[in-house]
């Protein structure tokens, strides 16, 4: 017999046609267990394959040479690739009636009662699976999904970790941040994708990271990822993801290239993308009214209100100085244009607050311009994670005011369902923030000290409007006073 390197470098059918002829003259155990083993190989390169019939062939010719536990074990296989779950589910209990210590027989049982839906079972058999053989990881790893799908995310999470001290394997860290992900723990997501990135580099990982990258507000880390994902590992998924994370760095145009390529899945996005883009199109929202009817509605009730409520933002006082800037920087529809706005990036905190601001008021009654605005200014302006939190905010606040008469209450919990998504971090801190038992407005004003990161703002901004103040109780020499101002005055 050839050594077993040189065997793995024969083709199978070669080598099936030589063991054939020589078992065919000298039919001992020896040339039986070679013989079979390797019928057993071909048989698992027709499952997988699909070639169904020539598998059952094949574990016929098996057991006609030698008759034991892997027979009934690989029909069970085939039963499980069939949809025939009842028999596949005899056949693996007969293999371990013949073999109680196969540990092969019950991880298999396990995943056909984990296909059945019958999860509490299906750990049962992992855990044989493992008791039997230490060293197995794969048993954990389908505990955990077991338990996952169970809703028993503690119980999942102890099979992972408990897995990953086995063997150290990508699917186990994936499979752990995706629960970490589930259950809002994202911190701890990004540690275990960034340690499965460690031991091996797998797409799907970095994938996970980006959205939980995203989640956590640190978005240009995200975005870093999914543009080395979409240059190494292209797919619709990724492209599209890219897209979306350009969309909310204003990058306009970079982002419908990628939406593109993310193809008919993912149109709706591309052709908002197109909005910012292309402009205002009426061509264009009917085709976008298959996907968001309510958005284009949206879209065309402001075109119609337009002049009325460019009417109410020309007759407003507007309290920021820096809107002279803003004349200078914009051509004669209202867009920023971002080399006239790279000469104003030395400015102070406040005044790049009151830019960033009058660069929205600037844009009219245009949603679209309005958002264009607010996310290059800011994004230029502050080149940080937090201006991404800062300008939705802001959005949401504004747009609620000018465009649906919105109450406080009512844009508190947009702006809350938007930081869960762009920054769950700042998220925590303003629903914490307010649960807390109410001070009152003077209270506020008496201990208000002038913020000096973005963040900050932003939660004394939620603060200040979860109180339904009025105009004439608001400290205007405050930028939070000058800003809920505009908002008061829409």
């Amino acid at each position: 017999m050839p050594l077993v390197t040189e065997i793995n470098k024969i083709p199978l059918d070669v080598i099936l046609r030589g063991l054939e002829a020589q078992y065919s003259v000298e039919k001992s155990e020896y040339w039986a267990s070679y013989l079979v083993y390797f019928y057993y190989e071909k048989f698992k390169e027709h499952l997988n394959a699909q070639n169904y019939e020539d598998a059952r062939e094949i574990l016929e010719k098996a057991k006609n040479v030698l008759y034991d536990y892997r027979y009934h074990f690989y029909y069970g296989l085939l039963f499980s690739k069939l949809g025939d779950y009842e028999n596949a589910e005899v056949e693996l209990k007969r293999s371990l009636a013949m073999n109680p210590n196969f540990y092969l027989g019950y991880y298999e049982l396990g995943n056909l009662l984990y296909l059945k839906k019958e999860y509490d079972d299906a750990i049962q058999m992992y855990l044989k699976a493992f008791e039997i053989n230490k060293e197995f990881s794969l048993p954990l790893l389908k505990m955990g999904d077991a338990y996952f799908e169970n809703g028993q995310f503690k119980d999942a999470e102890i099979a992972y970790k408990t897995a990953l001290k086995v063997e150290k394997l990508s699917q186990i860290y994936l499979r752990l941040g995706v629960l970490y992900n589930s259950i809002q723990k994202f911190e701890k997501a990004e540690k275990i994708f960034r340690e499965g990135l460690s031991v091996e580099y797998k797409p799907e990982i970095a994938y996970n990271l980006a959205y939980t990258l995203s989640r956590l507000g640190k978005h240009f880390q995200a975005l870093q990822v999914l543009k080395e994902l979409s240059k190494n590992f292209p797919s619709t998924e990724v492209y599209n993801e890219l897209g979306l994370e350009q969309k909310l760095f204003g990058m306009y145009e970079e982002a419908l290239e990628n939406l593109e390529l993310a193809g008919e899945e993912y149109k709706e996005n591309y052709l908002k993308v197109l909005l910012f883009v292309k402009g205002y199109d009426e061509s264009l929202l009917r085709e976008l009214e298959k996907f968001d009817p309510e958005y284009v509605n949206f879209l065309r009730t402001l075109s119609g209100e337009k002049e009325e409520i460019e009417n109410r933002l020309e007759n407003m006082s507007f309290p920021f100085g820096e809107l002279n800037y803003s004349f200078e920087i914009t051509d004669e529809i209202g867009e920023v244009i971002l080399e006239e706005l790279e000469n104003y990036i030395y400015l102070t905190f406040k005044e790049k607050i009151g830019l960033i601001i009058s660069n929205a008021y600037i844009a009219g009654a245009n949603p679209i311009l309005i958002e264009k605005n607010l996310a290059r200014t800011s994004l230029l302006l502050f080149n940080n994670d937090e201006a991404i939190s800062f300008y939705k905010v802001f959005q949401i606040i504004y747009f609620g005011r000018l465009f649906e008469k919105m109450l406080f209450q009512e844009i508190i919990e947009r702006v809350l369902q938007e930081l869960s998504k762009v920054n769950v971090m700042l998220f925590r801190k303003a629903f914490k923030l307010l649960e807390e038992e109410k001070k009152s407005l003077d209270d506020f004003w008496e201990e208000y000290s002038e913020p000096k990161k973005l963040a900050e703002l932003t939660l004394k901004l939620i603060e200040l409007l979860s109180y339904e103040p009025t105009k004439h109780e608001i400290n205007e020499e405050t930028l939070v006073g000058k800003i809920a101002k505009v908002i008061l005055s829409l």
